[in-house]
């Protein structure tokens, strides 16, 4: 869509005033968001121009003062208005002329000039590439944690060796699936651990010592060679 207009019209068409709150969607707002499909690296670079929302809490002392300042004319307009139900609630009205005469006082926006569009769309081509980077550390942070916990496992392995031989005896023992999966699984941990250790003839020795204890497992001997644990 972006090729059937002309680049000078992204640079001369300015983003209309950033509301302020940008950063901290309502439910609703978000749910539009989605609706309209609007590009959400877009909506957080045109974000960063925004201030924060309105406080929604009430100053009920600042309140009472506002409407004790208000003219006698205004409050007899509410209230008869109110008695014969001729008018919404007066309330929220309130409430909002409140807001906007306090949001009149406050400090200006720091944002001295509006971007155009292709200042924007850059913007956003760099929240993307941020959160592509963002990801990528997150991933690799990961795979970080999940090779530290890998090591771990296998560091005790190797500390407990012989007492990881005996509970893969007691699996098969068992003659259930379950347990020769888990059997299994352990092995191929304690073939990794010997590898690490140079040590990979014991363990070739001790599989094959095992596979022919048990040669008459036909459930067994074909998960062992499933899984590439076969005599050397």
């Amino acid at each position: 869509m972006e090729e059937d207009v002309d680049e000078d019209e992204y640079t001369a068409a300015i983003e209309p005033p950033v509301p302020a709150g940008l950063a901290q969607l309502t439910g609703a707002q978000k749910i539009l968001a989605d609706f309209l499909h609007v590009d959400p690296h877009l909506l957080t670079a045109a974000a960063r121009a925004s201030g924060a929302a309105p406080s929604q809490a009430v100053d009920k002392d600042a309140l009472a003062a506002w409407i004790r300042a208000l003219p006698e004319r205004d409050k007899d307009t509410l209230l008869l208005n109110a008695a014969l139900g001729s008018a919404p609630q007066p309330g929220p009205a309130l409430l909002a002329r409140h807001r906007a005469a306090s949001h009149g006082t406050a400090e200006p926006s720091t944002t001295t000039r509006r971007r155009s569009a292709a200042e924007l769309l850059d913007a956003a081509h760099g929240v993307r590439n941020e959160h592509t980077q963002q990801q990528e550390q997150a991933r690799a942070q990961a795979r970080r944690a999940q090779q530290q916990a890998r090591e771990s496992h296998l560091d005790h392995l190797a500390e407990n060796a012989e007492r990881s031989w005996q509970d893969i005896a007691d699996l098969i023992g068992q003659k259930q699936p379950g347990p020769y999966n888990a059997a299994v699984t352990l092995l191929k941990d304690l073939r990794e651990v010997h590898d690490r250790a140079g040590t990979p003839e014991d363990f070739a020795r001790r599989l094959h010592d095992l596979r022919e204890q048990h040669r008459g497992k036909p459930s067994l001997m074909r998960r062992l060679t499933d899984s590439g644990l076969t005599a050397r």
